[in-house]
């Protein structure tokens, strides 16, 4: 019993230091933003993240593990960064901030060495590596230049539209002296660069087809008289069925409020008192016509 114990001390001690050694390399990657491979990013006020399996929030253990990343050039070259944390909303999260732009579309490196520690003192044993790109900024002012030449052509556009209208308004001769001008042959011919016979040809068609819009115009016209001359005799006749003794219509229509009289009338005659402001400004004006028509008789007496 006394040569077993020993055996069997030993093999507990070493399970306790495989499960250490086990614990102590547990700490793992979680995430990477930008994810290896992806594009499109701004160059300006860059940062990297990496989410940890465990809380990282000690500041011993951020100051030893800044020389654990690096984040490099398509030469080569290392970044400076500065490593920012939240240790009440983020705990597993540390963020590389870079201390300059980088170029636009470029490609970048960043790297994670093992040996990385968390704050209960795990440590990583595999380190990562992955590639980003920016975005090509030149691009994008090209197309931001691109957009801003149709916006300002849409809007030359408009203004030319808006001041064409605005003539036609104040000369309605304008719009018939352009349509004469686009449809004599021999401008047509000499703007085009195309023959007399050919400019006539065209202008022709472009006649049958502005026939046939006045045509169509009229008969919209047309429609549009006959539609009013229908509903103006719709009224006349309700009018004439109104205006007949239709007592029981006239009861029917006092029990909703609505009562039919022959007639306007004044206020008077009806029954009802004239505004006092009403009858202020009629004294206003009987006075005033007084003092006018005594001014003038003095003057006539005086010539």
């Amino acid at each position: 019993m006394k040569k077993r114990f020993p055996a069997l001390l030993i093999a507990v001690l070493l399970i306790l230091a495989s499960a250490s050694a086990a614990f102590a390399d547990s700490l793992t990657i979680v995430d990477v933003t930008p994810a290896d491979g992806s594009k499109g990013y701004q160059p300006a006020n860059m940062a990297v993240k990496v989410r940890f399996s465990e809380d990282m929030m000690d500041e011993s253990a951020i100051a030893a593990n800044k020389s654990k990343f690096s984040i490099t050039d398509a030469e080569g070259k290392a970044l400076e960064f500065d490593v920012v944390y939240n240790a009440s909303k983020y705990p597993d999260e540390l963020w590389l901030v870079l201390t300059e732009d980088l170029q636009s579309n470029a490609e970048y490196k960043f790297t994670v060495a093992p040996g990385v520690v968390s704050s209960t003192g795990s440590t990583l044993a595999e380190g990562v590596t992955t590639t980003f790109y920016t975005r090509n900024v030149k691009t994008d002012g090209f197309i931001s230049m691109g957009l801003m030449v149709v916006l300002m052509v849409a809007m030359f556009g408009m203004t030319a539209r808006s001041a064409k209208k605005a003539q036609e308004k104040e000369d309605p001769r304008a719009a018939e002296k352009a349509l004469e001008d686009s449809l004599n042959p021999y401008k047509l011919a000499k703007q085009k660069g195309i023959s007399l016979s050919e400019a006539q040809a065209i202008v022709e068609k472009e006649k049958d087809k502005l026939e046939k819009k006045k045509a169509k115009a009229e008969a919209d016209r047309i429609k549009r008289e006959e539609k009013k001359a229908e509903e103006r005799k719709k009224m006349e006749e309700e009018l004439e069925f109104f205006g007949t003794d239709n007592t029981e219509l006239k009861k029917e229509l006092r029990a909703e409020g609505i009562y039919l009289v022959k007639g306007p009338k004044s206020i008077k005659e009806a029954g009802g008192r004239v505004p006092r402001s009403v009858r202020m400004r009629r004294e206003a004006k009987r006075r005033r016509a007084a003092e006018k028509a005594k001014n003038a008789q003095k003057n006539k007496k005086k010539k």
